[in-house]
């Protein structure tokens, strides 16, 4: 696993890529294309080959309204594919997207190297399952700020505060500082204007002193200024991309159309170049 994850630690001039592979039936944009095994190997082979640093598998949808599902439905969906994928792939990291520790510990067995956490629960203690697993198998863990059942008043303040409390939660839990990767959760709760706004002021969360992942990529965020399309909203995302490459706040970003956003990030990267 040691020699797949150096690249988070590389240092490079623009952000990584993560290529998104949902084998879900019902994810907002693509659920359902990818539920074979095979169909989904194909996909993270071709994301890798339009230059994809990271393949993230989620096997469970968490877009507003979806269904729930058990942790053995999820493993029966997941198990396969990541293990094809990490034969096929043996030098490419591997994130699993999910919010179950029993999903996430099985999928580290299987050749897992990063944890994303959309909901990081915690007990009625204040401790959290997923954060305490990430510091005993010492593996990153993408912390995400989710807003829903959430209302604000001053929305920068308490958005930051939060964010803070993800940081202390982490390192509570024994997480190494540089395991944690921060997803302001864009999207996940919050309105068109509070996305926007952790987007333009994203440097901002480089006080926090970890990495950020972004994932805006075919947002409904997206939609109030492009539309529902979701060709225009691959070029939106791309926007956002070249923004966050610009910003220098921004480590990986989430992205459905991979080809895409890495050639709007190689151009930026010689325009600075």
């Amino acid at each position: 696993m040691s020699d797949r994850l150096d690249i988070l630690r590389s240092g490079r001039e623009i952000p990584l890529v993560m290529g998104i592979l949902n084998v879900t039936r019902d994810s907002f944009s693509d659920g359902g294309l990818y539920l074979n095994p095979k169909d989904a190997l194909a996909r993270a082979v071709e994301m890798v080959s339009e230059g994809a640093d990271i393949i993230d598998i989620g096997a469970e949808s968490t877009r507003p309204g979806a269904v729930a599902i058990s942790a053995e439905e999820e493993l029966s969906a997941l198990i396969p594919v990541l293990r094809s994928i990490r034969a096929k792939l043996p030098k490419t990291p591997i994130s699993v997207d999910t919010y179950k520790p029993e999903v996430a510990e099985a999928a580290l067995s299987e050749g897992a190297d990063i944890l994303n956490d959309v909901l990081l629960k915690t007990s009625s203690k204040g401790e959290c399952e997923m954060l305490s697993l990430a510091a005993r198998a010492g593996c990153p863990i993408v912390a995400m700020h989710n807003s829903r059942e959430r209302t604000y008043g001053d929305f920068w303040t308490e958005f930051l505060k939060e964010c803070g409390d993800i940081i202390k939660l982490s390192d509570s839990c024994g997480v190494d500082r540089k395991n944690i990767f921060l997803d302001p959760g864009i999207g996940f709760g919050k309105t068109a204007d509070q996305n926007f706004e952790i987007i333009r002021r994203i440097r901002e969360l480089g006080e926090f002193g970890v990495p950020i992942l972004l994932g805006v990529s075919r947002k409904s965020a997206l939609v109030s200024e492009v539309g529902k399309d979701i060709v225009l909203r691959d070029y939106a995302t791309s926007a956002v991309s070249v923004y966050s490459a610009l910003s220098g706040a921004v480590s990986i970003l989430r992205v459905h159309n991979v080809s895409g956003n890495v050639a709007a990030l190689k151009v930026i990267k010689r325009i600075l170049s």
